[in-house]
């Protein structure tokens, strides 16, 4: 393998690795909080693209301000998840709930489907321009930049949100004990309903970054959800930084495995990734043995 080959593959890696990643941090933020595994987070994601194409940029509004009010509407959508379909009959069992949001994945889906059409290509514009910079002897574009940027920045800007806002530290204490923390006078069905608004604008930001990369098309983030959910669990579905090195690996596994062995091997590869870390970490890379609440 030539060196530029070496490091197109690295920077493709990086580049879907995060995408998961940051994907991966809105199902670990409403996992830890709710204990809900959010199947429907990639939808949300593919939803917002149709916002932006259909609703926002009709009004002739300048591209970022149709990111941002695309965004703002992706994560009211994701607080209406919440308190249309988990908020009534909280007690169900966690089981239940994960259950209704493949309800939702399944109805957004549909609705999709019959507004747009199955598998119909829709182009997406970007707002960092169709410009490429040589780097290492190939062509990288502006696009593909502007990603890697916006990942490092939410990822960034996340953690410190989690470690060092009143908000942050109100959902930590939450996740760890939901009963502790409602007799702190912490609302918890507040900081439920937060934590979907903040999951459901990670959707839409992660939508919007990659429908300009490929078309926009109503499948657009299946492989996603599904790489987002091996990079939480190999990262340890309670570790946001976890969850952020797991699609790093992933992603840059995934394309060692296209170059070197075939692309048909990447989905094979990823699993064989997950499965050899989960043998040698069982609570994943960065993950903790979590114990029942009491």
């Amino acid at each position: 393998m030539s060196s530029q080959l070496l490091a197109s593959t690295i920077i493709n890696g990086v580049l879907n690795g995060g995408l998961y990643g940051l994907l991966g941090l809105a199902i670990v933020l409403v996992f830890r909080t709710t204990a809900v595994a959010n199947f429907a987070q990639g939808e949300l994601g593919m939803f917002a693209g149709f916002i932006l194409l259909m609703g926002v940029l009709p009004l002739d509004l300048p591209l970022w301000l149709s990111w941002l009010i695309t965004v703002a509407v992706s994560g009211v959508i994701g607080g209406a998840v919440y308190l249309i379909m988990l908020r009534p009959r909280p007690n169900a069992g966690h089981l239940n709930m994960t259950v209704r949001t493949l309800g939702f994945y399944t109805l957004i889906y549909a609705v999709s489907v019959y507004a747009w059409g199955a598998l119909e290509p829709y182009r997406v514009p970007t707002v960092f321009g169709p410009e490429t910079v040589p780097v290492l002897g190939f062509s990288i574009s502006y696009d593909q930049l502007g990603t890697v940027g916006v990942t490092i920045i939410m990822a960034a800007a996340f953690l410190l949100f989690f470690r060092y806002t009143q908000l942050g530290l109100a959902m930590r204490a939450v996740a760890i004990n939901p009963e502790v923390a409602s007799l702190q006078g912490i609302n918890v069905r507040r900081i439920a309903l937060s934590v979907w608004l903040i999951a459901g604008a990670i959707g839409a930001i992660v939508g919007l970054l990659v429908a300009p990369i490929s078309f926009l098309e109503t499948s657009l983030m299946r492989p996603y959800i599904l790489k987002a959910f091996t990079a939480a669990i190999m990262g340890g579905l309670y570790s946001f930084a976890g969850v952020l090195v797991g699609g790093v690996i992933l992603g840059v596994a995934e394309s060692f495995a296209a170059v070197a062995i075939s692309i048909h091997m990447r989905e094979p590869f990823v699993f064989m990734v997950l499965l050899l870390v989960l043998l040698l970490r069982p609570a994943g890379i960065l993950g903790k043995v979590q114990r029942g609440r009491v």
